[in-house]
């Protein structure tokens, strides 16, 4: 029967309400990008790597790894913070552009670092390790402090960049103890741990997956890590904490989408990651990384708990954007 002209106007009216949840149950029909703050070879890089051929599988298209440096994460977090919410656009979040660097940049932040992201899951806890290369001559955590009381901040130290979880250990470091370093920021893992191994920089702090085959390799010289306790696969380095009671700063990765992203889409990523987490656990925990899984609420509260901190942490130590 033909439809008259206000029942016509009436069923194409309700199309464009009935193609957002069509596009919901069919999700995903096309590859889904995790999008990478930094350059090949970070932890973040590492995680995403070992996760996209299982999600892979699970959600039946392609999980693409894209790397975005810059600008201290930012690019990257900025870009997908301003990405349609439909799902095919994740970030690979962690403690630098999602908590410590917000942190420190305030309202020069390019997002907001809670509002503009939708929670999917936590996929890991990972220490830090400071290293130093071979020609510094200290071998314990105790000896480096004493050094670098020694050399009255005539040493300088590198990190991934501005807000990154080795920059603000390090400046956690001296506030407590009051060593004087100068702070080299480097765009990214990869550069700064080749001018450690090259002898560029004296010693540096970054994350256990990207220092410690080196450490282990004799390029680099480990002293110490950034956990509370000392770490599985490297039982010899002390924890900063045995000698600078509570010490602690570690990072972690979450994945994010935008905000807004459908509660259907966010429940088949969060499934699929816990599955994928759970087939990959080992290999990320001979690398020095702590596996995560958990809810997108769980995850939203560790994040909001993780600004809250460092937003305090930056205060009291007076630090302003380099």
């Amino acid at each position: 029967m033909r439809a008259t002209r206000r029942q016509a106007f009436a069923l194409a009216g309700l199309a464009p309400l009935a193609s957002p949840a069509l596009a919901q149950a069919d999700w995903p029909s096309r590859s889904v990008r995790m999008v990478i703050p930094y350059p090949p070879g970070g932890a973040s890089d590492i995680i995403a790597r070992l996760l996209s051929p299982h999600v892979s599988e699970l959600l039946g298209q392609t999980m693409v790894v894209e790397n975005r440096p810059g600008a201290n994460g930012f690019i990257a977090a900025e870009y997908v913070a301003h990405s349609p919410p439909d799902g095919y656009t994740l970030l690979m979040g962690n403690a630098g552009p999602n908590g410590m660097g917000p942190a420190l940049y305030g309202s020069r932040t390019p997002f907001d670092p809670i509002n503009s992201f939708t929670s999917i899951m936590a996929v890991s806890v990972v220490p830090q390790i400071m290293a130093v290369h071979p020609a510094v001559p200290v071998r314990s955590f105790p000896e480096f402090m004493t050094y670098a009381a020694e050399m009255q901040g005539r040493m300088s130290y590198g990190s991934a960049g501005v807000g990154s979880a080795g920059h603000m250990a390090m400046e956690l470091l001296k506030s407590i103890t009051g060593i004087q370093l100068t702070h080299i920021p480097y765009r990214g893992s990869a550069p700064s741990t080749a001018d450690l191994i090259g002898g560029v920089l004296p010693v540096n702090f970054d994350t256990a997956p990207v220092l410690l085959p080196h450490v282990q390799a004799g390029r680099v010289r480990g002293i110490a890590v950034t956990s509370l306790g000392r770490i599985a696969d490297a039982p010899e380095l002390q924890a900063i904490a045995e000698t600078v009671p509570g010490f602690e700063t570690v990072s972690w990765g979450g994945v994010l989408a935008p905000a807004g992203t459908p509660a259907p889409v966010v429940a088949k990523l969060n499934a699929a990651l816990n599955t994928s987490m759970d087939r990959i656990a080992d290999a990320l925990v001979r690398q020095g990384i702590q596996p995560q899984r958990g809810t997108p609420a769980a995850f939203a509260d560790y994040l909001a708990g993780e600004v809250r901190k460092w937003t305090g942490v930056v205060q009291q130590m007076g630090l302003r954007p380099e």
